[in-house]
C-alpha cells in the first residue's frame, strides 16, 4: 500500500510496522502550504493510488529518504509530473540512467504554460511582469572556491520593459527551494534598469554559502503569491 505524502514523496507500507518513506528522485513538487502544492499532491495519488506501483531505486537524500523512479500504469510517474507542469527538474545524476527526458518535458512544459507554469496558476489576476533572468550577465561559477566567491556568484535580472515593477517581498529561488532569497521593502526595478543578486547578499536563506549549482540549476522569480515570473535553467 502507498500513502502520498506531499507532490514528491510517498510513503510505502511494508510488512509489519515499519514505513519506507520514498522522494521521487530528481524531481521538486511545490510545499505544502505553497502554489499549486495540492494540485501537485492530488495528481500524484490520482496516478499512484489504487494500483501496482514498480519503484527503482537510485540512493538516498540528505534525511535518509529512499530516492527513487516510480512506474505506474506503464507510465513513468517522475517524468509525467514534470511533463504536466506539477514539479520541476533537480538537475539529474549524470549516473541516474533513468532521467532521461525530464529536462526536455520541463521545458516543454514551461514552453505551454501548464501546472505552476501557468501565468495564472497562482491566482495572479494582473498582467505578469516583462522581466528576465539575464544569463549572459549571470555568473554561477566564478573562478576559485565556491565559499571564497560569495560576491561573484551573482544572478542578474533585467527589466525590458516600458513600467517599473515593485519587488517588495518577491523571491529568487533554486530548483531545490533551499536557497531563497527575498527582496526586501522598497526594492524596485525601472524600466530598462537591472538588478544584481549575489550569494553574498543578505536576505538569503540560510544564506552563508553558495546558492548555484556549478552543473546545472535553475533561478525562478515568483511574485509574492508564488507566479513564476522568470526562469534560467543552465
Amino acid at each position: 500500500m502507498i500513502r502520498v505524502s506531499d507532490g514528491d514523496t510517498v510513503v510505502v507500507m511494508t510488512e509489519g510496522p515499519d514505513e519506507l518513506t520514498v522522494r521521487l528522485a530528481a524531481v521538486n513538487a511545490p510545499d505544502r502550504g505553497e502554489c499549486h502544492a495540492d494540485e501537485s499532491l492530488a495528481l500524484l495519488e490520482d496516478i499512484v493510488g489504487g494500483g501496482e506501483v514498480e519503484m527503482v531505486r537510485t540512493g538516498t537524500d540528505q534525511f535518509g529518504r529512499t530516492l527513487a523512479h516510480l512506474y505506474a500504469g506503464g507510465s513513468h510517474v517522475n517524468l509525467e509530473l514534470v511533463a504536466l507542469g506539477m514539479a520541476l527538474v533537480v538537475t539529474p545524476d549524470p549516473d541516474d540512467g533513468l532521467a532521461g527526458g525530464l529536462i526536455g518535458a520541463e521545458e516543454q512544459a514551461f514552453s505551454s504554460g501548464l501546472g505552476l507554469w501557468g501565468p495564472d496558476s497562482c491566482g495572479r489576476k494582473t498582467e505578469i511582469p516583462e522581466l528576465v533572468i539575464e544569463a549572459a550577465l549571470s555568473r554561477v561559477d566564478p573562478p576559485g572556491p565556491d565559499d571564497e566567491r560569495l560576491a561573484e556568484e551573482l544572478v542578474v535580472i533585467v527589466n525590458p520593459g516600458s513600467v517599473g515593477v515593485d519587488l517588495s517581498g518577491w523571491l529568487l529561488r533554486d530548483e531545490s527551494a533551499r536557497h531563497r532569497f527575498t527582496f526586501p521593502v522598497g526594492t524596485s526595478l525601472g524600466p530598462g534598469d537591472r538588478l544584481t543578486v549575489s550569494s553574498d547578499d543578505e536576505g538569503w536563506s540560510p544564506g552563508d554559502g553558495p546558492v548555484w549549482n556549478n552543473g546545472g540549476d535553475v533561478a525562478l522569480l515568483l511574485d509574492p503569491v508564488g507566479t513564476v515570473v522568470a526562469r534560467w535553467r543552465y
